[in-house]
């Protein structure tokens, strides 16, 4: 048996799909669906320089993203040491990141939890999954004054869209950023819709956005034959916070999925962000799956 580490590459995205679908069948992670595979799969090829593969006699059996904070193998390849390099090799990608740890997703239960802490990380917070209780009414939308509106465009280049992105979220309990190349692979694909996203502006700087939100609808679940929205993130630079455009986004997302034909609606949220799981909980968001983050810190590397 050969068994190798070695970088992502594009035409691998089928492989990496195979070794998802395979664990999602097997683990069965509460709240992740074929849809999220779709949409994790984007993300990840979209920035291909922090995924690392595991293969064994030419088959590729596992991947760890520590970006995505993701490190899967196979069913069928486990307890054959491949979790083991994958964390070591993913814990060298974290630190040309730039980052002194390594965080991974760990399920509540299942097998995942033993490997994480033999690999010595240890819980440190959660992400929630909510969902909109149905049936119950969200106000329309109601921008403050000063302020514009309107989908991303040509009017906006792709580098300043990204610069508000990571700007909007560099104080988040976890903190997150993208790349040019990662929202453009995104955008790219055949389901990306712009009018299920709103960037707003003040009212004498049109060109000057300062907060954003980005929906998604996704394909029905199970027997249910409507689509299910996502209102995947909302942000807004710092100094424009506290006039209620975050609420103002929210509600716009709801409609807009809800014109959509969405009826299910759901969003995530740091268990830590106090000031928007408030929010989101006063507009009717319930908590239905937790994601438990570990972490890991350089310094604590098992040898």
């Amino acid at each position: 048996m050969s068994t190798d580490i070695r970088p992502f590459r594009p035409a691998d995205e089928p492989a990496l799909r195979r070794v998802m679908e395979a664990s999602l069948e097997f683990d069965a992670f509460p709240g992740f669906t074929a849809d999220e595979i779709d949409h994790e799969v984007v993300s990840m090829v979209g920035a291909p320089d922090g995924i690392a593969l595991a293969v064994e006699d030419g088959v590729v059996c596992g991947f760890v993203s520590p970006r995505h904070e993701n490190l899967t193998v196979h069913p069928q390849y486990r307890r054959r040491g491949h979790g083991r390099r994958l964390f070591a090799t993913g814990m060298d990608l974290a630190a040309k990141a730039g980052s002194d740890e390594i965080d991974l997703f760990v399920p509540l239960s299942g097998p995942a939890r033993p490997f994480a802490q033999a690999m010595g990380l240890s819980y440190r917070s959660s992400l929630w999954l909510l969902e909109l209780t149905p049936g119950i009414a969200v106000p329309e939308p109601a921008l403050p004054a000063g302020v514009v509106a309107r989908a991303p465009g040509d009017w906006l280049p792709l580098q300043r869209y990204v610069d508000l992105m990571n700007a909007a979220f560099a104080d988040h309990p976890s903190p997150l950023s993208w790349t040019v190349d990662e929202i453009e692979h995104a955008q790219a694909q055949p389901g990306f819709d712009p009018t299920t996203s709103l960037l707003v502006s003040p009212a004498d700087r049109p060109e000057e956005p300062v907060a954003f939100v980005r929906a998604f609808l996704a394909p029905p679940e199970s027997d249910d034959p409507a689509p299910v929205g996502q209102v995947r993130l909302i942000g807004v630079l710092p100094q424009w916070r506290g006039r209620g455009l975050g609420r103002e986004l929210l509600r716009w997302g709801v409609a807009q999925m809800r014109s959509h034909g969405a009826v299910r609606i759901q969003l995530s949220v740091e268990a830590e962000n106090e000031l928007a799981l408030g929010l989101y909980r006063r507009t009717g968001f319930e908590p239905t799956v937790e994601w438990p983050h570990w972490t890991c810190p350089m310094a604590a590397i098992p040898h």
